[in-house]
């Protein structure tokens, strides 16, 4: 898989899916089950995020060129909890 597809596409799901249970309307999925949903993917995206940030600073570490890459990924994850504590919240 390429890096672009697998730090930057792959990761950009969760914060699309909180974006996409935001205006998914009430008749569709209640507000309980809209609630769930988005705390699921917001802790999924969360623990992931920390996985990431930590490989991420290990290979900066030793000096690989592919931390960037992970790094960025981290920062992509993140942008769930973020929508949800703020714009979206």
């Amino acid at each position: 898989m390429r890096p672009l597809t697998q730090h930057i596409i792959l990761p950009l799901f969760a914060p699309l899916a909180v974006v996409a249970l935001y205006f998914t309307p009430l008749s569709v999925i209640g507000c309980r089950t809209r609630g769930l949903l988005a705390l699921a993917i917001v802790l999924a995206a969360l623990i992931v995020g920390i996985g990431l940030g930590i490989r991420g600073l290990s290979a900066r570490r030793r000096g690989m060129p592919v931390c960037g890459w992970w790094i960025a990924a981290m920062c992509i994850l993140v942008l769930p909890s973020l929508l949800v504590l703020g714009p979206l919240g």
